[in-house]
């Protein structure tokens, strides 16, 4: 784990993500076929979702319908986020421009997130919800403050349930072959969200969403991806 500095006295924690290789999707969704994925290089992930009080750190408001500094940030649009393409706007763009050399901070791609939530596991991962996840059945519809759930073996809370995260992809179908550092499709009409929420009865690893990156949602919040080397 490392702490990156986002703000004068607001930090945020990440676990490193190995390098590696994992079967992506779920037999059961019909846009989602199993498929080998190949990750080529490590990153950073953060441990848990982004919070209100780094949102507002470096964003001074906090659009969030459910209200506290250690909630997930929620009712932000993937566009309120990454800005644009180049991510010089937003959350994103912010937050980049804090640093002064090396690695740079994005969202996780679908195959990212999906690899670091399993952790090594396999299946749809929806078992034992209860210790890992904020759901229909323990959650009372609304959002908890991060990192109370059991961690996965990575150190990462939260990756399911709680709020739907925001990936940097386009949703589109699977591929049917062998994919290596899958990134999307350099254009769409919906972005991904992965990992479902806390009115949600599911939370399955493989679950997926495509929705407008303009429109924000209180059901969505997001997680930030760094490249680096530990």
């Amino acid at each position: 784990q490392r702490e990156f500095k986002i703000a004068t006295g607001v930090k945020l924690m990440m676990c490193w993500i190995p390098a590696g290789e994992f079967v992506m999707g779920s037999s059961e969704e019909s846009d989602a076929k199993p498929h080998p994925v190949k990750l080529t290089q490590g990153f950073w992930l953060s441990q848990t979702e982004v919070t209100q009080a780094q949102w507002r750190a470096l964003m001074g408001n906090n659009p969030s319908r459910f209200e506290g500094d250690d909630l997930p940030v929620e009712s932000v649009s993937w566009n309120d986020i990454c800005g644009n393409e180049a991510r010089t706007g937003g959350f994103l763009g912010k937050l980049n421009e804090l640093q002064s050399t090396g690695g740079r901070f994005d969202l996780p791609t679908e195959a990212q997130w999906e690899y670091a939530c399993r952790a090594s596991s396999t299946g749809d991962g929806d078992r034992d919800l209860g210790v890992k996840a904020w759901y229909s059945d323990d959650s009372d519809s609304k959002t908890h403050s991060v990192g109370q759930k059991q961690a996965n073996v990575w150190g990462l809370h939260d990756m399911q349930g709680n709020v739907w995260e925001w990936c940097a992809d386009w949703k589109v179908d699977y591929p049917t072959s062998e994919a290596t550092d899958p990134t999307g499709p350099d254009s769409g009409s919906y972005r991904v969200v992965r990992g479902g929420g806390c009115v949600n009865n599911g939370c399955r690893v493989t679950d997926r969403y495509g929705y407008d990156p303009s429109r924000p949602d209180n059901s969505f919040g997001f997680r930030v991806a760094r490249s680096s080397v530990p």
